[in-house]
């Protein structure tokens, strides 16, 4: 080493000490900050209501924080819970970043530590301006067989089945957590399953004349002309039989989803779908899913299919993919964004990104992209639809802005469907999430009506037309009304199916409830006797099982047990059909129809299968039977 290089690692090494120092003791550089020992307990508002705080100083320094309580979303709130705590106090610095996906309750906390350093003294200022100096580490060079880019649902079930098939596999995550969209999901997944509906009533007469009408169409190909008969055979089954128990059949699934999606949607993919929900179901179930045996209808599903598992959120399918990922050896990477695809001679040989701020570039036989859609990035969607103006919110994780299908474009893949984006009618007027409000378990248990307290549509219909009837009413705002019947959505413990505490939800008037529907009513601003006529006309076409108005025909039990809820929604963009074009073997393809060697993709960034819209409840089996497909043929290549 020459002198002058000497010299420069010298210098070097002494800024770098001195920065270390300062953020060991909380020193902002040239000013003294000092603390009164003592512990202090401290609160802030966070996503899901109050989070309080314990802050100890000892000797001159932050030495523990203990969040005492808190109601934050498990597998959201719950990683700035668990990681912002260490950080403050391994870098003496209220500098440190916020959790992507959690900034809510990240700022919470950093707000009740700040409060806590005041009442001891210290300069709050001070310790934001403290430089969080992370150690220099070596760039992430490794290699593996199968990479995985992406950790929501998709991404971890393709590293489980790759891995479960004998591949060693490598899962990127570009955020502090896994989950994705997934994590933020009720949980709704749609499979025909005879074991369990056959405890459900039958449909209506209404119900199954929609199920009839599929088979009176205009076939779009032979293979749709085949449907329409198979459904009919298995109608003229059912209706020679008892009729005492629920009517379905893969063939009604499969011409729900294909009608629903306007039929653009590729039938070959929706019947793979179809045909593999409840078998991948049970695969699931192997990697530590609980189901229950409840069956529902989710907004925009059309039909009672959708399977809940036992905490009825999307955490469940996480928390039980990323242990099975573990135990087989899955080597996951957080705070890791991948950001090109590599390739050579024509194959895709790897990626190229930065893990924790330091280059990574990871080698691998096969690269399997499953990040998700990019509903959270305002740009890109009004790109493909300039009506999805910037002020809509998003049910989505802010990180799922389609940076894969970026890099999928890049090396030569085909995009198609990219205009289909699909907006729900039941969103927080907060923040455009899907959480905090009753009556999620299930269409059956609720009606919406508008701010004058009239119903103006059929809650049970698909999800472009429900969220075009909302934004055509004042303000765009609507009002869930639902009652105690809903016994699905809130548990023992008073805890709905996105993990909000009920009562917190109704102290912070988020949703409103009432012994009364006129009570109900006064509280959300509508004329008592205008909601209690709609109330009262609603239950009757739940008891007749025909809806005059609107034509609604899935319907529970009549809204008639106290208290009753009243939840506002607004419109919010959820979900983008469009993305990266795939075969049957989940392989990338070209504008030409040909495969890029090396290139898989699975879940919401690829197209294709669903069409123009969406049915409510076949997301969840999307990610899972496709990301599935995907980590077994990655697996099958690496073998061969």
């Amino acid at each position: 080493m020459n002198l002058r290089k000497h010299r420069l690692l010298v210098i070097t090494l002494v800024i770098m000490i001195g920065i270390s120092l300062t953020g060991c003791t909380g020193k902002k550089t040239g000013e003294d900050t000092s603390y009164k020992s003592g512990t202090y307990t401290t609160e802030a508002e966070g996503y899901g209501g109050v989070i309080k705080v314990e802050t100890t100083f000892t000797d001159g320094k932050i030495d523990k924080i203990n969040i005492l309580e808190n109601s934050e979303t498990v597998g959201i709130g719950s990683v700035a819970i668990e990681q912002l705590p260490k950080e403050i106090v391994q870098y003496q610095s209220l500098g440190v970043d916020v959790v992507s996906g959690a900034t809510r309750t990240s700022n919470a906390i950093i707000e009740a530590v700040s409060k806590a350093v005041e009442k001891a003294g210290g300069d709050v200022q001070a310790l934001k301006d403290v430089p969080v100096v992370k150690e220099e580490g070596n760039d992430v060079i490794k290699e593996t067989e199968v990479v995985v880019i992406g950790g929501g649902g998709a991404g971890l079930a393709a590293a489980v089945a790759a891995a479960d098939n004998g591949a060693k596999v490598i899962l990127v995550e570009k955020t502090a957590a896994l989950g994705g969209n997934t994590v933020r999901a009720g949980g709704p997944y749609n499979a025909v399953d005879p074991a369990r509906q056959e405890d459900v009533d039958p449909a209506d007469e209404n119900s199954m004349q929609k199920a009839r009408d599929l088979t009176n169409v205009e076939p779009k190909n032979d293979r749709h002309a085949e449907l329409m008969q198979e459904l009919k055979d298995d109608i003229e089954a059912y209706e020679n039989g008892t009729k005492d128990y629920l009517f379905d059949s893969l063939a009604l699934h499969k011409l729900q989803t294909y009608d629903g999606g306007d039929y653009v949607g590729k039938l070959e993919f929706i019947e793979e779908l179809v045909e593999k929900s409840l078998p991948t179901s049970q695969w699931m179930a192997e990697n530590g899913v609980q189901w229950t045996d409840e069956i529902t209808t989710v907004p925009g599903g059309l039909w009672p299919r959708a399977h809940l598992p036992f905490n009825a959120a999307g955490y469940d399918y996480i928390k039980a993919s990323e242990d099975t990922a573990r135990d087989l050896g899955v080597e996951i990477l957080l705070n890791s964004k991948a950001t090109e695809l590599i390739v050579e001679d024509g194959n895709v040989v790897g990626i190229k990104g930065e893990s924790d701020g330091k280059n990574m570039e990871i080698r691998a036989k096969v690269v399997i992209i499953a990040t998700g859609g990019f509903a959270a990035n305002i740009e890109m969607r009004q790109k493909y639809d300039p009506s999805l103006t910037e002020n809509l919110p998003t049910t989505n994780s802010p990180s799922i802005v389609g940076d894969g299908i970026t890099m999928a474009e890049k090396v030569g893949a085909n995009l198609i469907g990219m205009e289909y984006i699909q907006s729900l009618p039941l969103g927080n007027p907060v923040d455009g999430t899907l959480n905090g409000w009753i009556g999620g378990a299930g269409v059956e248990y609720y009606y919406q009506v508008n701010k004058e307290g009239k119903r103006f549509m059929a809650e049970d219909g698909r999800r472009d037309t429900m969220t075009a009837s909302l934004l055509a009413q004042p303000d765009a705002l609507s009002y869930v009304i639902s009652s105690a019947n809903n016994d699905v959505d809130i548990n023992e413990t008073g805890i709905n199916i996105w993990g909000d505490d009920v009562e917190k939800l109704v102290e912070d008037g988020v949703v409103f409830r009432a012994d009364t529907i006129e009570e109900l009513a006064a509280q959300i601003g509508i004329d008592p006797q205008v909601l209690r006529e709609t109330h009262d006309t609603f239950n009757s076409y739940v008891a007749a099982g025909k809806d005059d108005d609107f034509g609604r025909t899935l319907f529970g039990e009549q809204l008639d047990e106290a208290p009753f809820y009243a939840s506002p929604r607004v419109p919010t963009v959820h979900h983008t059909m469009g993305g990266i074009e795939i075969d049957l073997d989940n392989h990338v393809l070209d504008a030409n129809g040909n495969r890029i060697p090396g290139l898989l993709a699975a879940g919401e960034v690829t197209g294709g299968i669903h069409g123009s819209n969406r049915l409510g409840g076949n997301a969840l089996v999307d990610i899972h039977v496709f990301g599935k497909k995907a980590g077994e043929e990655a697996a099958r290549m690496v073998n061969e």
